[in-house]
């Protein structure tokens, strides 16, 4: 080998250049985080355990379970947040996107430390060395987040005091090499912080240490700059703050346009009444009430009859008021607590629980609701066929009791008790 070789294959003004030294940079950190990778495949996370995993052991332990327990079908554990809507939007957001803020940090915390240690040779040790490490951990603390079901609040004040200790890292490093580049990383740091983290109190915390920390780095660093550093921070944070509100206000926006959404969803536009899928979507949880209190689930089937005859003699119009007559008379009639919602066209249904009501005294209390409401006008007759079921959520369904209901309606459409007749 001759002099100018270093290598087996490049010569030393190749090894040497700083073109290669960025690729070689770039090289071991790909290494890293295909090594962090295959750890993560190699060595997972503690994960809940199946309930089928815990029935063997129990067996095993020759402790008898019951074949028909609902073990099987436990669900994972879902933390409760908030019942506002608005709440919930943004925690879900920030469990959402701090893992992947904590991973695009460590990354490049690991880039830039790799590049310092391999530019910098009177710099290898100490300071590189510390900003790895805690590249590395932003890098566990993502997986960790990302697999785990924490409280959005646990995890905002987890980015909020890991950013903290981040620009604790890299005033100490400015301190000890005397250098104010790592100062500008640390203002860098405070810029960005609090819109990710979407929560006030964790901000202003964590913002107030961090200044604290760049104020006395940039005291104790020598240079000509340490006001400026200092009205940088405050600026740092305050455009910090700007962010986070703009980013809350756009969040508060999103979450009531969802909120209309889900009320257009669920709700019949012109009677106010539940949509069918909007009464679906709440009769899951009457019936665990139901089971719970040891109850019964009824429903009740309303059909208006020959509506469109009424549409064609007399307009779509009349038609409508008919509908909004009928939708208001059955919600005055019906318990407090029960689900009112038009099911079809001319069809309205009502869920609660309790024993089937009588399906004659129900259809008189509502004809006479309905004539009172002067929708009639001389013009039209209105008339109703009603139908009611009732039953043990643990042995029936909702559809079948909807059948019932139906069945009836239609069994006693031309009885003179379950199609009742009325004129203003």
């Amino acid at each position: 080998m001759t002099r100018g070789m270093c290598g087996i294959v490049l010569p030393e003004s190749v090894l040497t250049s700083q073109w290669f030294i960025l690729l070689a940079t770039v090289v071991a950190f790909n290494t890293v985080v295909y090594l962090g990778l295959t750890l993560a495949k190699l060595i997972p996370l503690p994960k809940q355990f199946h309930p089928s995993r815990v029935r063997r052991w129990l067996k095993a332990g020759g402790i008898e379970i019951d074949e028909d327990s609902a073990m099987e079908d436990i669900p994972a554990r879902v933390l409760p947040e908030t019942a506002n809507p608005y709440e919930n939007l943004r925690r879900g957001i920030a469990k959402r996107d701090i893992p992947q803020a904590f991973a695009l940090v460590g990354g490049l915390i690991i880039l830039l430390s790799m590049a310092a240690f391999i530019t910098n040779v009177e710099n290898r040790t100490y300071g590189a060395l510390l900003e790895l490490v805690v590249g590395l951990a932003f890098l566990l603390i993502s997986q960790i987040l990302g697999r785990r079901d924490f409280r959005a609040r646990a995890v905002m004040w987890t980015w909020a005091l890991s950013c903290v200790v981040l620009v604790g890292v890299l005033s100490l490093e400015a301190v000890r090499a005397q250098s104010q580049t790592p100062i500008a990383y640390a203002l860098i740091v405070l810029t960005a912080f609090a819109p990710v983290t979407l929560a006030w109190r964790p901000s202003i915390v964590a913002a107030e240490i961090m200044f604290g920390i760049v104020i006395i780095a940039s005291l104790r660093v020598d240079g000509n700059e340490d006001a400026r550093l200092i009205v940088t921070a405050f600026a740092a944070i305050i455009v910090s703050f700007t962010l986070l509100r703009l980013r809350l206000v756009s969040l508060d926006a999103l979450s009531d346009e969802r909120a209309k959404s889900e009320a257009l969803a669920s709700t019949d536009v012109l009677t106010g009444l539940l949509t069918r899928n909007g009464l679906l979507s709440l009769m899951p949880g009457m019936a665990g009430i139901a089971e719970r209190v040891n109850d019964e689930v009824c429903v009740m089937y309303f059909d208006i009859n020959d509506l469109e005859k009424a549409n064609n003699e007399y307009g779509v119009n009349y038609g409508d008021d008919v509908l909004r007559g009928v939708a208001k008379s059955i919600q005055e009639q019906v318990r407090v607590g029960d689900l009112v919602a038009r099911w079809a066209g001319d069809e309205f249904l009502v869920a609660g629980l309790g024993g089937r009501p009588d399906a004659e005294a129900l259809a008189h209390r509502i004809q006479e609701a309905v004539r009172r409401t002067g929708v009639n006008l001389g013009r039209w007759p209105t008339t109703l066929k009603v139908g009611t079921a009732a039953g043990d959520p643990r042995e029936t369904t909702f559809e079948l009791l909807l059948e019932q209901a139906q069945a009836q309606a239609i069994g006693r459409a031309g009885s003179s008790f379950s199609s009742v007749e009325g004129h203003s």
